[in-house]
């Protein structure tokens, strides 16, 4: 019999009370047991804070000031104030961030920093890989923190995109009993309610679990377009003894939505101009999404200080489309091409990993030492999808209700296995009492195989090899309260492309330097930093100039900026968060058409994040906050041959006022586009992926906590 999220809820709840009655009961009759509540040093939960102190994202757990690259913390309570459910609004709030939408309501996206992808999610420091036909992560009430470190991060998760990583870090049980619930109701029949409960599962806290549920319903401002989602998530920690901590936990979200790819442009490149509701697109469209997430982590502390910890995660995720789409530019009357196509797809990934951090005395000195191994499978099934009949639409006149083809799947044709064997490790040295230097690689055999399931035949191959991915940097301290760095850090990416003999192309090699100062003040409750970068990609797929159906590994593209962030309180109950990230993007080695050209056109030159939140403290209004921010972009564009797709150049602001009604209950207000501001928020191509961001957004919360 399967039990209803909602009454699991009502159950733990009920166990937890009765375990903290017990120990209540039973203190003074039981032994001693060291109780660790999870071994998450840098957890934001309850701070109160926009700042982090410490960041996991290096598994060497440590402050942003002694990571020597760019990295932004979004805190639970800044995803908390802003009523922000999605990784892809997060990060929309972050320096030097862009995020690509591909679809409606926003599940389909890819996210970019410094001109490339951020082609991996880490998931507490495991990487998964992402794609453009799933969910780009799970529902933000499961995490404690987003932490998002730009650049290369070759060594923390092997071949992957130059742009960075984002490290989603979860929710422990904690021994205490806990409970929270939000009720959210807002713009276009938006319906949402989320509860949390933890505590602990024995009378001495040894035991304790958490359970988070999340209903999320809503419409959109688009026509006939819905977004449902259910997720759930639950963990167990056991202390085996008060070193050892076994976590044991599952994740599942089911999205079930109506899938929009985007209006068309006229032939010329203009964008339509028409009302921001226009779907081109039937009501039947749909959109399904269905993602798990398995995990069992072993912790063992060390008495230095040190941490051994072993990890092992699975996460499957299924995609399924079915679509009427726009295909073709739109005529002067409003015709256009309608297509109809269903997809599926199904991508597991495995993934293990061990390693030890731990201090060590050397010619007097205090060092840092991470070592680490990794195994890592990802088995992709492709081929499963049809195209049905096209017909001709008017986007002026639209007829959602039209039918839609009966089309049948043909079933899936190849499994695209990647794996990757890894040892990796870093010594942090401290060379003086100021000056620290960071040495460290990754050992790699990385290999992608497609296999044609008909006949089993193994269809192409990439085999790169034994890949070292180095990563130096050196750190030092001006004062007590700034340090200044310098970095350099390289990835790699497995390409897909084949040459005119048939193999794939070797893999891409990318590499990065960063200069840059970061700094502390106002006990560590106000940070900042500024850097310069400048990335390198060499070896990029290009046409052969001889084959023109081939490739060849001749292509070189920079990216190079600015990026500055403050982030904290700057008075007491005054919390502020400025950045400002400058990219200039070029290719460097292309065809003549390229040469010279942007490299990534969807990347705003220039981008601006303000936003601030203080709490009033006259005694007449004391519980009391409010605020605001604004975001900018400057221009960007889509090239489609000769023609350009421009928007951008637009700034957005939003407001926020809460009241907290007593120790327990808080209501909030959240205008998203104060303004109601027209704009573009994405543009694609002149036959569909052009879409209207989102119109004025009221978002009222009710959150209770115990």
């Amino acid at each position: 019999m399967r039990m209803h999220p909602l009454a699991l809820a009502v159950s733990l709840l009920a166990t937890m009370a009765t375990a903290q009655q017990t120990q209540a009961q039973t203190t003074t009759a039981l032994p001693e047991v060291k109780v660790t509540d999870g071994a998450d040093s840098a957890a934001t939960e309850g701070s109160g804070q926009y700042t982090a102190r410490e960041v996991s994202v290096g598994k060497l757990v440590q402050s942003p000031r002694e990571t020597p690259q760019s990295i932004s913390v979004i805190t639970r309570q800044r995803l908390d104030d802003l009523n922000i459910t999605k990784l892809e609004d997060a990060v929309k709030q972050t320096t030097g961030v862009n995020v690509t939408r591909l679809d409606g309501a926003g599940n389909y996206n890819t996210i970019q920093a410094r001109g490339f992808d951020i082609g991996a999610i880490q998931l507490d420091g495991i990487a998964i890989p992402q794609g453009a036909n799933f969910a780009t992560a799970l529902d933000t009430a499961i995490y404690d923190r987003i932490e998002v470190l730009r650049g290369p991060s070759g060594l923390l998760q092997g071949a992957s995109e130059p742009g960075g990583t984002i490290n989603l870090v979860r929710k422990r049980a904690r021994s205490q009993l806990g409970l929270s619930a939000t009720l959210s109701a807002g713009a276009w029949d938006m319906r949402r309610a989320d509860v949390d409960i933890t505590g602990a599962l024995n009378a001495t806290g040894s035991l304790r679990g958490r359970l988070v549920v999340v209903s999320d319903e809503r419409k959109s401002f688009v026509d006939t377009l819905s977004n449902d989602k259910q997720a759930g998530y639950g963990t167990v920690e056991l202390d085996i003894n008060a070193a050892t901590t076994l976590s044991v936990g599952h994740t599942r979200q089911r999205v079930r939505a109506t899938i929009d790819q985007g209006l068309p442009a006229y032939a010329d490149g203009r964008l339509l101009d028409v009302p921001r509701s226009t779907f081109a697109g039937l009501a039947r469209n749909q959109q399904n999404l269905d993602t798990t997430d398995t995990f069992a982590e072993l912790e063992h502390r060390l008495a230095n200080g040190g941490l051994v910890k072993l990890a092992a995660r699975q996460v499957q995720r299924e995609s399924f489309y079915s679509a009427a789409r726009a295909n073709s530019a739109v005529a002067a009357n409003g015709s256009y091409q309608m297509q109809t196509v269903d997809y599926l797809q199904e991508n597991t990934d495995r993934n293990y990993d061990a390693y030890l951090t731990t201090p060590v005395q050397w010619l007097g000195r205090t060092h840092r030492v991470l070592l680490g191994a990794s195994h890592s499978q990802n088995n992709s099934l492709g081929g499963n999808y049809v195209y049905g009949p096209t017909s001709t639409a008017n986007i002026f006149a639209p007829n959602y209700t039209a039918p839609y083809p009966v089309l049948t799947l043909p079933g899936y044709d190849s499994d695209t296995r990647r794996t990757e064997n890894a040892m990796y490790g870093q010594a942090q040295l401290s060379v003086t009492d100021r000056a620290r230097v960071l040495v460290g690689g990754r050992l790699s055999w990385a290999k992608v195989e497609t296999e044609r399931l008909s006949d089993g035949k193994i269809t192409s191959t990439a085999n790169p090899g034994r890949q070292f991915i180095p990563s130096v940097a050196a750190l030092y301290d001006l004062n007590a309260q700034t340090t200044a760095y310098a970095s350099y850090a390289e990835t790699m990416v497995v390409q897909s492309a084949l040459t005119a003999a048939g193999s794939l192309l070797p893999p891409r090699t990318g590499s990065q330097v960063e200069l840059g100062v970061k700094g502390e003040f106002l006990n560590k409750r106000l940070q900042a930093h500024a850097a310069v970068f400048r990335i390198l990609d060499s070896d990029r797929a290009i046409a052969d100039p001889v084959v023109t159906t081939a490739s060849i590994p001749g292509g070189k593209v920079r990216s190079q900026g600015l990026e500055m962030e403050v982030s904290g309180q700057v008075a007491p109950g005054w919390d502020v968060l400025a950045g400002y990230a400058y990219t200039d993007t070029k290719y460097l080695q292309a065809p003549a058409a390229q040469q010279g050209q942007v490299f990534s056109p969807v990347t705003p030159r220039h981008s601006l994040n303000l936003s601030t939140r203080y709490a009033l403290r006259s005694p007449g209004l004391q519980g009391w906050s409010v605020g605001g921010g604004v975001s900018y972009r400057s221009e960007f564009y889509a090239q489609s041959g000769a023609l350009r797709l421009v928007s951008g150049d637009y700034a957005l602001l939003n407001a926020q006022v809460a009241y907290q009604i007593n120790d327990h209950l808080g209501v909030s207000l959240t205008v998203d586009n104060l303004l109601d501001k027209t704009y573009y928020e994405k543009v694609g191509s002149l036959g569909r992926q052009n879409f209207y961001g989102e119109p004025r957004r009221i978002t009222v919360a009710l959150k209770a906590k115990y």
